[in-house]
């Protein structure tokens, strides 16, 4: 007798099963897409899908996480091309540079960091997969106000590994600059201090008997020598006078420029001497 095939269907959820019905046998087969136990791949579709999302999802928070450290650090940090041109900007550049996100993404190069001359010899480093660490030199931010900041540029890479762009963080450094030049100062001055006090001894001894002879022969001489040897006192007085200058120097101050002469000390504003409440009348 011919065989019949049919299939019941539960109306429920669309699933069921497929029979085959003979004259002497019956058997009862899972419907495609189910497996033996009556549920189907739905089941480990499902948990894949889920686990999937669990993966997405950490990602993501993980991309923001790492976003939010990046926009809330103090450091100017910028995303660019290799061209330089610039992509991304946080709040710490714009504290630093003076420049909103608006202003400079797409529109500025990087070179308001780096000077245009130098930018081309580092982006070319970047490419070669070279981290360029702690590059000092001078910005200008956008009111004109100069400022000495260190750079680390470093290249970034896509998901084949290869360079896509640099990322430039920037640190400022002014106070540190400020401090090592005044530290550069007090060293100067303590040596010109010290070298100007050793001067001032080998002179001084000279000086004092030189004045000494002077005012005892001042006493066996008539009133036109007198005269002459006032006025060779008053002279020496001034040198006296200059010695004692070079014993309390405390700054450094140059003279004003002038044409065929070198750079030379001005002891009256260097000294203690020559301050206001101090100065020696000359």
């Amino acid at each position: 007798m011919a065989r019949r095939a049919w299939s019941d269907r539960d109306p429920g959820n669309g699933a069921g099963t497929s029979r085959t019905k003979g004259l002497d046998s019956q058997r009862v087969a899972p419907a495609a897409g189910l497996n033996g136990n009556g549920h189907g791949n739905g089941g480990n579709n499902g948990a894949a899908a889920s686990h999937a999302l669990g993966e997405r999802g950490r990602a993501e928070a993980a991309l923001a996480f790492a976003a939010s450290i990046v926009e809330s650090s103090d450091d100017a940090i910028v995303g660019t091309t290799l061209d330089g041109v610039i992509t991304s900007w946080n709040a710490g550049a714009e504290r630093l540079y003076g420049y909103t996100a608006r202003e400079v993404i797409g529109r500025w190069p990087i070179g308001i960091a780096i000077p245009e001359d130098e930018l081309p010899m580092i982006l070319e480093r970047v490419r070669r997969g070279e981290r360029v660490e702690h590059y000092e030199t001078v910005l200008v931010r956008k009111d004109g106000r100069r400022v000495d900041v260190s750079v680390t540029m470093s290249p970034i890479r896509g998901g084949e590994g290869r360079i896509v762009g640099a990322s430039s963080i920037a640190r400022d450094i002014t106070h540190r600059k400020e401090a090592e030049a005044a530290i550069r100062e007090r060293d100067t001055v303590r040596s010109v201090a010290s070298l100007a006090a050793a001067s001032a001894h080998e002179i001084n001894n000279p000086l004092a008997a030189a004045m000494g002879h002077l005012q005892l022969l001042a006493d066996g001489v008539d009133a036109k020598g007198r005269r002459r040897i006032d006025e060779i006192l008053d002279a020496l007085s001034r040198i006296q006078e200059i010695v004692i200058r070079m014993t309390q120097i405390t700054r450094l101050e140059l003279t004003d420029p002038a044409p065929y002469l070198p750079e030379m000390l001005d002891l009256s504003r260097s000294s203690e001497l020559g301050s206001p409440d101090k100065g020696l009348q000359t």
